[in-house]
């Protein structure tokens, strides 16, 4: 199933998507390689090696085999962004959690040669109308974001001063 993207309000930010798993970008855009671009975006999880060599192409940190071939699989929800006319995935976005309480945006990334082609938002719109129909009120919902400017529309904030993202360094 497809559907037009359509901007709706939500909480100070904007949702452009409607209920579905599958959402098709209406207006073509041109790629890094000049080539007109039409995605699509549907729930599904990649394997372990499509994983890894996704976030080596979008210039991500690497993830162990074993790691991705565990984790793969356990999240609440994932999509998959293809490119419409050759079916190759190009992007992709998890949420992971406890289902209840704690909702977490991860393993969001398109590949470098398609970003800056409305990839990005598209997988977003999917994961928040995930967390619109599945989230309880007053569920925890964050992420860790590398790009400036991007969640925001969604309405997310940083938690500085009240709370700071924290990592085990190795």
């Amino acid at each position: 199933m497809r559907l037009r993207v359509l901007p709706r309000e939500i909480g100070g930010g904007v949702l452009n998507a409607s209920h579905s798993s599958t959402a098709r970008v209406d207006r073509g855009r041109r790629s890094s390689v000049g080539s007109e671009t039409l995605f699509r975006v549907e729930e599904g999880v990649p394997d372990a090696d499509t994983f890894l060599s996704l976030r080596a192409k979008a210039g991500m940190r690497t993830r162990s085999r074993e790691g991705s071939a565990k984790g793969l699989g356990q999240e609440l929800f994932s999509v998959l962004l293809r490119l419409e006319d050759s079916d190759d995935i190009v992007g992709m976005g998890r949420v992971i959690g406890d289902g209840g309480t704690i909702f977490v945006i991860c393993d969001m990334l398109v590949i470098e040669e398609f970003q800056r082609n409305g990839g990005g938002t598209i997988i977003m719109n999917a994961l928040m109308e995930y967390l619109l129909r599945e989230a309880p009120p007053k569920s925890y919902i964050n992420l860790m974001a590398d790009v400036d400017g991007f969640y925001e529309r969604w309405g997310f904030v940083p938690s500085l001063p009240r709370s700071r993202g924290m990592v085990l360094s190795p």
